[in-house]
């Protein structure tokens, strides 16, 4: 079976909806950044300070070809500039939870924003957020309304899966 793949902005819900979906359909979940920092024993800021944003898009890269040789029938949440700087066409079945840019924010609190050093300069993070938005709808077979709650998302996911599923067989 196909992997379903989870995409969108920093903070859309890929790691909350992936788990959640993950449980109610029996699948493992695997994240992209997990994966990698796992792999380099290295968390993300640390791999962008001490090589640079080009070598970790050439370990994501690294990564999906590892995923799409090796993994099926998984969720796979990715890092949010994954499907921007990466062909993700073989992983799966494409979602982009699309999330309001204030949702984004509400979600994140203080203490989780500060984690992130995009969100150092908000007005740089909103204006990646639009850049980034039509470029994740191009990449997706499916745009979600992440703004919903976590039962509404999981259901309009599972409907859409459920028909390409059933459009495959036929």
């Amino acid at each position: 079976m196909a992997n379903i793949v989870l995409i969108g902005f920093m903070g859309s819900g890929k790691s909350t909806i992936g788990s959640a979906l993950a449980q109610k359909m029996g699948r493992f979940l695997l994240d992209t950044d997990s994966l990698i920092q796992t792999t380099y024993n290295q968390r993300i800021p640390e791999i962008f300070a001490q090589y640079g944003e080009q070598k970790f898009r050439e370990l994501e890269s690294q990564a999906i070809a590892w995923l799409s040789t090796n993994v099926s029938n998984a969720i796979i949440a990715t890092g949010g500039g994954m499907p921007i700087f990466n062909d993700i066409s073989t992983l799966g079945e494409i979602y982009y939870l699309q999330s309001d840019f204030e949702t984004i924010l509400a979600r994140l609190d203080h203490q989780e924003r500060s984690k992130r050093p995009l969100f150092s300069d908000q007005a740089q993070a909103k204006a990646l957020y639009l850049e980034r938005q039509n470029l994740y709808a191009k990449v997706a077979h499916h745009t979600i309304n992440a703004n919903n709650d976590i039962p509404e998302i999981l259901t309009e996911i599972l409907t859409h899966h459920n028909a390409s599923s059933t459009s495959k067989n036929a």
